[in-house]
């Protein structure tokens, strides 16, 4: 019996506690458990955003982002009614993945966001890109909403390093759809342990806690593996590896990135090359087909930057001046002869994407570079 009544006590303190403490500390949140409900599936270009979204995501473990999209999905400063015309102003299409997306920074601080604020009222930017886009998705989105009746006065369409090797794992069916996987459906017992699971995450401290344990667990683990690999990269001590150090040889060393200066690699992802210019042709002629003034921008990455670049900057350019498209690199504002201070100063820490500096850079290039 007093055992039964101390499990009660401790079950009642554990959720007066959790509606004390849970909401009103970031020290609780579980990275892991962050539900991006919003990132759907979509069967006419593989996955998309839900519209007039209003939700904070915890990105990359330490970032919490704003979430907004509008009407149709696309990434906003509100939720607003996009229609399909717009007299009044002239519209900007984005076209990109993770980067135009705008990774770890809210609307404000990304690049369709500082362009919004500087063109002002007489223009609309209407951000398409999501992370993890390549070129089919690029052209079949872009397709879509071409045929639905919106319309669009300029497109700038952004060529990641990773689009490459993302356009490997689209697939196709006999008539050129893209193939989606159907999310596998969760059994009965995988449901209710799914449910018990969210109101034990949502109402307990001491669940929460233990969850809080074994993130950081991972963390620490994943970190130290890291410094592992940067320290037979630096030829050092494994406890001499500053963490700057660990975290430089991360931002520095992905693999998706290889392929534009490692000739064996490059040939790994030919496919992905060939598939790529296939869909940004179809893409381009597209654009000009419905008098929408359009630019091909490539960048690079971290990796880049290091170990240069003998494939992505020079066969894009190439492919642009064969098919008469406009075309912007972006790779010598990413020249420096402190690459390690550039890139911490321009690249989120530990990752590949830029960070507000970086956006500042890449905007302030492009409207010095383009018409508008």
């Amino acid at each position: 019996m007093r055992k039964t009544k101390f499990v009660l006590y401790i079950l009642i303190v554990d959720i007066i506690l959790s509606n004390i403490i849970l909401k009103h500390t970031s020290f609780w949140n579980v990275p892991s458990w962050d539900n991006k409900y919003w990132r759907v599936q979509s069967k006419i270009y593989h996955h998309d955003v839900l519209p007039n979204i209003n939700e904070v995501e915890n990105w990359g473990g330490k970032i919490e982002k704003q979430i907004i999209t509008n009407s149709i999905g696309f990434f906003d400063k509100e939720n607003r009614k996009v229609k399909k015309t717009n007299n009044n102003k002239k519209r900007i299409l984005l076209i990109g993945d993770s980067f135009i997306e705008g990774a770890g920074l809210n609307y404000e601080f990304t690049f369709a966001g500082l362009l919004d604020n500087y063109l002002g009222d007489d223009y609309e930017i209407l951000n398409s890109a999501v992370g993890s886009y390549s070129p089919s998705i690029y052209y079949k989105k872009t397709k879509y909403y071409l045929d639905k009746g919106y319309k669009f006065d300029q497109a700038l369409v952004f060529l990641d390093v990773s689009d490459i090797y993302d356009e490997l794992f689209i697939k196709f069916d006999e008539n050129e759809n893209i193939v989606v996987n159907p999310k596998k459906k969760r059994n009965i017992f995988k449901k209710t342990f799914y449910f018990m699971g969210r109101l034990l995450r949502d109402n307990s401290v001491i669940f929460r806690l233990a969850a809080i344990i074994s993130d950081r667990s991972e963390q620490i683990k994943n970190y130290l593996k890291l410094k592992y690999k940067a320290s037979k990269e630096l030829n050092k001590n494994f406890f001499k590896v500053a963490r700057d150090e660990a975290m430089f040889y991360r931002m520095t060393h992905i693999d998706r990135g290889y392929w534009t200066f490692n000739e064996i690699k490059f040939k790994e992802v030919k496919k992905g090359i060939i598939q790529s210019e296939k869909y940004l042709k179809k893409l381009f002629r597209l654009l000009d087909k419905n008098n929408i003034n359009s630019t091909l921008i490539v960048y690079p990455w971290p990796t880049q930057i290091v170990y240069g670049d003998s494939y992505h900057e020079p066969y894009w350019e190439n492919f642009a001046q064969k098919n008469k498209i406009n075309f912007l690199s972006l790779y010598d504002q990413f020249k420096s002869n402190d690459n390690n201070k550039f890139i911490f100063k321009n690249f989120i820490y530990g990752d590949i994407h830029w960070n507000k500096n970086g956006t500042n850079l890449i905007f302030s290039t492009i409207i010095n570079k383009l018409k508008f």
